[in-house]
């Protein structure tokens, strides 16, 4: 295999890209226009003419040493091929991996071969995922009996479902209801979710929609990335009111009827919290993990601060 590490500035965009269509294992988060919009820094590991790509998001906020890390709202990266995902591919890969990015902390894609991560700490982490091939009787079918009791409850408030939704609102709602809760979510955060979703509206790859009160007020909306035969709950949102209506309950529900007999995965994008996973599952989500791999190679008077 010729790998070589490309230096942002000298990596071919075009041929980057044009790799993660192409992958067997594509998906929207391994697009350089994503990169651009979650990170501040990313160079790349590439096999030949770009048949396979690996994306390398660093900084050097550890007093100077450079370290790779998972960007926010990216759930997973790791290795995209045009060509058979073997252990052997991923190992040449992180192998290739320069020493002078002394501390590793990344998320590899649901399609990496983990047994390929030797030399690394590893550690399974949850995604949920439905396929919306069946019909939308078969689909319910699998929903839980207290799902389908709180979607019955629900159809009791007068909630309209819409897609008149701006990105802004939608932030807003997020940073209001849940950001709050979230202590690694900074102003900075926020600005990425609207580049993010303005780059994904802008490119046909992602909609928002929502779930209106009786007063035509929003009490439940989503951001969904989509791409690569998935549909990406990237960005949920819920006021109290909505959680008390179950008005994400309804808004999933719309996005799985309308969405029912087409060939593509709707995809929750976790949740290792009990409460939404359990959420997940109601709609008979299945488990699809994906493996955060780990390697500390600080000084020793560094490591004990990156445990």
């Amino acid at each position: 295999m010729n790998i070589r590490y490309i230096q942002h500035e000298n990596i071919d965009r075009k041929k980057w890209d044009s790799c993660i269509h192409y992958a067997i294992n594509g998906n929207p988060y391994g697009y350089s226009w994503y990169l651009n919009n979650v990170c501040e820094q990313w160079d790349g590991i590439v096999e030949g003419d770009y048949e396979s790509v690996f994306p390398l998001v660093w900084n050097n906020r550890l007093l100077g040493y450079k370290r790779l890390f998972q960007p926010q709202f990216c759930q997973q990266l790791g290795l995209y091929s045009t060509h058979v995902l073997s252990a052997k591919r991923l190992n040449a890969f992180l192998q290739a991996i320069p020493a002078e990015f002394r501390y590793i902390d990344i998320y590899l894609n649901a399609r990496n071969p983990v047994s390929g991560a030797s030399g690394f700490e590893v550690a399974q982490r949850p995604n949920y995922q439905l396929y919306l091939g069946e019909d939308y009787e078969n689909i319910y079918k699998n929903y839980s009996n207290n799902l389908k009791r709180n979607l019955k409850k629900a159809a009791r408030h007068d909630l309209t479902f819409t897609t008149a939704v701006k990105p802004e609102k939608l932030v807003e709602l997020f940073r209001i209801h849940q950001g709050k809760n979230i202590p690694d979510l900074s102003d900075s955060s926020y600005h990425t979710l609207h580049r993010i979703i303005y780059n994904a509206l802008h490119r046909g790859l992602g909609f928002i929609s929502g779930i209106q009160n009786a007063e035509g007020e929003l009490c439940a909306a989503a951001f969904f990335l989509t791409g690569h035969g998935k549909i990406i709950n990237l960005l949920p949102s819920s006021t109290p009111e909505g959680k008390t209506y179950n008005a994400m309950h309804i808004l999933i529900d719309v996005l799985i009827r309308s969405n029912s007999g087409h060939p593509v995965i709707l995809d929750f994008e976790g949740s290792a919290i009990p409460s939404i996973a359990r959420f997940y599952q109601s709609f008979g989500a299945q488990d699809v993990p994906y493996y955060a791999i780990k390697r500390n190679s600080l000084p020793f008077w560094l490591k004990w601060m990156k445990k």
